[in-house]
C-alpha cells in the first residue's frame, strides 16, 4: 500500500519532469528562433552593403553630369550665372518699397 507521502513525493518527481520536459522544448524552440533571427540580420546586412555600394554607384558626379546634360537638357555654369547675394537682397528690398509706394 502507497503512503500518502510516497504518493506526494512521486507526484512531485512527474511534475518537475514534465516541467523540465516543458522548458526544454521551449529553449529548443527559442535557439531556433534565435538561429533565424541571426540568419535574418546576416542577410540583411549583406544586402545593406550591396544597396550602399550601389548607392555610390549612382551618385558619381560624372553620371549625374551626363543625366543632367543629356536626358534633363540643363547646361553648364557659366559666370554670368553667378550672382552676388548682395545684389538680390538690393532687387528684393527695391521690389519691397516700390510695391509699399
Amino acid at each position: 500500500m502507497i503512503r500518502s507521502p510516497s504518493f506526494l513525493i512521486i507526484f512531485v518527481i512527474l511534475f518537475v519532469a514534465i516541467s523540465l520536459y516543458q522548458i526544454k522544448h521551449f529553449i529548443t524552440k527559442k535557439e531556433i528562433e534565435l538561429a533565424e533571427i541571426k540568419n535574418n540580420v546576416i542577410r540583411v546586412k549583406s544586402d545593406i552593403n550591396i544597396l550602399n555600394a550601389e548607392l555610390s554607384y549612382l551618385k558619381r558626379p560624372d553620371r549625374i553630369e551626363k543625366i543632367a546634360l543629356n536626358k534633363l537638357g540643363l547646361k553648364e555654369i557659366s559666370p554670368s550665372d553667378i550672382w552676388n547675394l548682395k545684389d538680390l537682397v538690393n532687387v528684393t528690398d527695391s521690389l519691397i518699397n516700390g510695391k509699399n509706394k
